[in-house]
């Protein structure tokens, strides 16, 4: 066959393809490869096919067949890149689209694929600086929109929001400009907006992925599980690769506490794009809220994750000045510095530090910053924002500032930088406050928690030296000093029991657990209370789980419009509920706060002994059973004591002041845990 009558085949073969016969395209292609096998252009458009029609095995083991012909063709080069980008292959990408750069520096395919390759693995500064790059390079509605993106990872939506409008002038035909408005328009809280802009997004692209994803997120954080696993499960058969269309479903299943599936798609989330670390986090998270492991498998999987991130992560060495008597450098590293629930228990730590001792560096992962952030400013000797920041950059600043004591303050919660720790950039390391178990990371030296949080019993579930603070574990600071209401009980006539947890932790043996009390409390009523469940089907939902584990409906009642404050809320309650395996953080010390008593089990595992070491060191050990049984019996005894009940709301808040609210003992009790770690590190 002369080349005319291949080029012909190959014309016709491409004509097929844009039109979408797919069946006459592959016989064009393939009739060109009978008769010369190493066509490059044949096997390239193959490739093309291959992956339009979801075999992506296929289609990259014929591109590169294509590139090995001809290297020299960079197009081949950056659909390969584009492949690889859509299935989240983003450190293969990333080395494809770094060697077409080497030749051609301002190819503007593989600078947005690259750009999208660094963004998959969290590496923000990077991603944007190759987008920028691209911009200049080409300024029309993809480049503009691909920027758009990061600055909306990197919490500049306003930014983001004018490159938008400058895309759409350019283009009405581009998804992901309405995909990205609706992110922009969830963020600032108009969800009605956001809707309508991926209804427009799936106008345009009604096979997009992303569309759905967006949605699901959007009825997950309203609190429509079922909506949101629908809007997910959409995703995944449009693109079963896609990691955040399997981490959503993880959430949504979570939520509705189908825990063994939330846990098999959080671990197949990581293992679809393992660059990206924050999916094997949220697996990890997801691991501790499940009632369904046990606490030595929740260590094993996080010892297991530590040991493969130390292997592939050389250790650092130090040469700070190793004087014991000098004021020490204490570096804090946390996506929570802004109005966080975690700034509770920080703030007053931090306000209270001796500053003649200990020198204070910052490090912010935050996206948002508010009058928290400036807040938490101000009391910095240095502050540096770390989003953008890649793994190298943040370990050589840390090493630059001289940190004595490196402290985590996340765990495996969102937006973690556990890989820098890996790396061990100081000296000491700390683990504190943000996670409730082990970070599976040897180089973390300690975590510091209490005798009651973590008994000795506790020590082989961790990774790190447990150091127990002699008077509590954390500190809270509440928002405000309101006045605390009169206790509900006595113009009801009847007792109130109260739940202001999240729904996911609301698990089936905690609804047991209710079940039996309510059962023995005939006339009390339960106040079922949180935002999310404004929504019908997640109301409908727990109350049917709620029947199912004996629990008469009657004595339940849903509630969802926050009062201003929100604290008011506690005005309506007598007792808390306690939740397990997970149980109460902020919201135990909100409610004690607001003198509502909060009885609860000392359960097996840092997680479910938080409420337990609260009511301890506040001085009421009596409200911490041992069982699930002793529990109920502490409950039902304070429900029928009045007298009980109006003492504890009179006196729970000024005892918490001098004991779990004294800040300035607690700042006294984890400065000498570091002055007794740097002393032990430099005795070494």
């Amino acid at each position: 066959m002369s080349s005319s009558v291949v080029a012909n085949k190959l014309q016709s073969g491409l004509r097929h393809h844009q039109a979408g016969d797919v069946t006459a395209a592959y016989k064009d292609y393939a009739d060109v490869l009978k008769l010369q096998p190493a066509n490059p252009d044949a096997l390239h458009l193959s490739g093309l096919l291959a992956h339009a029609s979801g075999n992506n095995h296929e289609a990259k083991s014929l591109i590169r067949k294509a590139i090995q012909i001809a290297p020299a063709e960079a197009k081949f080069q950056v659909n390969l890149a584009a492949i690889l980008v859509a299935q989240s292959c983003s450190l293969d990408a990333e080395q494809v689209c770094q060697n077409i750069l080497k030749a051609y520096p301002n190819n503007v395919g593989a600078l947005t694929h690259l750009g999208t390759a660094l963004r998959q693995q969290n590496r923000r500064g990077e991603a944007l600086r190759v987008f920028e790059l691209a911009l200049k390079v080409q300024s029309d509605a993809t480049t503009l929109t691909n920027l758009a993106s990061i600055l909306i990872d990197l919490g500049r939506i306003d930014t983001a929001s004018e490159l938008l409008k400058k895309a759409k002038v350019q283009s009405s035909n581009l998804p992901q400009i309405p995909i990205n408005l609706s992110v922009i328009e969830h963020e600032r809280g108009d969800d009605v907006a956001a809707l309508r802009s991926l209804q427009i997004a799936e106008l345009i692209a009604p096979n997009s992925a992303e569309v759905h994803i967006n949605r699901g997120n959007i009825r997950l954080k309203s609190g429509d599980a079922e909506l949101a696993t629908e809007c997910f499960q959409k995703a995944i058969a449009l693109d079963s690769s896609n990691p955040r269309a399997a981490s959503g479903l993880a959430r949504a299943l979570e939520r509705m506490g189908f825990w063994e599936e939330s846990l098999e798609a959080h671990y197949l989330a990581a293992q679809l794009n393992p660059a990206d670390s924050s999916l094997y986090s949220n697996y990890l998270y997801s691991c501790c809220l499940s009632p369904l492991l046990s606490y030595r498998e929740v260590h094993d999987a996080h010892v297991q994750w530590g040991q493969k991130i130390e292997s592939e992560t050389p250790e650092l060495t130090h040469d700070n000045d190793r004087k014991i008597d000098r004021p020490l450098r204490i570096g804090y590293v946390s996506p929570d510095f802004r109005g966080h629930a975690t700034m509770k228990f920080l703030l007053p730590l931090l306000q209270a530090h001796t500053k003649s001792r200990f020198q204070l560096y910052f490090y912010s992962q935050a996206a948002k910053q508010d009058a928290t952030t400036d807040a938490v400013r101000e009391l910095s000797d240095s502050w540096c924002q770390t989003r953008e920041l890649s793994d190298d950059q943040f370990t050589n600043r840390i090493q630059q500032d001289d940190i004595d004591i490196l402290v985590d303050l996340a765990g495996h919660t969102a937006d973690n930088r556990l890989a820098v720790f890996a790396r061990r950039p100081a000296p000491v390391q700390v683990s504190f406050l943000g996670y409730p178990f082990t970070t599976g990371l040897s180089r973390i030296d300690y975590y510091l928690t209490d005798n009651i949080r973590d008994p000795q019993s506790a020590d082989s579930l961790f990774v790190e030296e447990l150091v127990r603070l002699p008077h509590g574990g954390c500190c809270f600071q509440p928002g405000d000093r309101l006045e605390v209401g009169p206790l509900p009980l006595l113009s009801n006539g009847f007792i109130t029991l109260g739940s202001t947890h999240r729904p996911e932790k609301i698990t089936g043996a905690t609804l047991k657990v209710w079940g039996q009390i309510l059962t023995q409390l005939p006339k009390a009523k339960l106040l079922m209370f949180r935002d999310v469940f404004r929504s019908e089907s997640l109301r409908d939902q727990t109350l049917q789980r709620m029947m199912a584990a004996g629990i008469n409906p009657l004595q339940v009642t849903f509630g969802w419009e926050l009062p201003d404050p929100h604290l008011r809320i506690y005005d309506n309650i007598d007792i808390l509920l306690d939740v397990f395996p997970w149980g109460s953080g902020t919201t135990g010390f909100d409610a004690m706060w607001m003198g509502v008593p909060i009885p609860t089990i000392a359960g097996d595992r840092s997680s479910s002994r938080g409420a337990a070491s609260l009511v301890h060191h506040s001085g009421f050990p009596e409200l911490a059973a041992g069982s699930s049984d002793d529990y109920v019996a502490v409950v039902c005894k304070l429900a029928v004591d009045s007298d009980r009940l109006q003492h504890l709301r009179t006196n729970l808040r000024t005892a918490m002041e001098t004991t779990v609210c004294n800040a300035a003992q607690f700042a006294a009790d984890v400065e000498n845990a570091y002055q007794r770690m740097w002393r032990r590190y430099v005795s070494e």
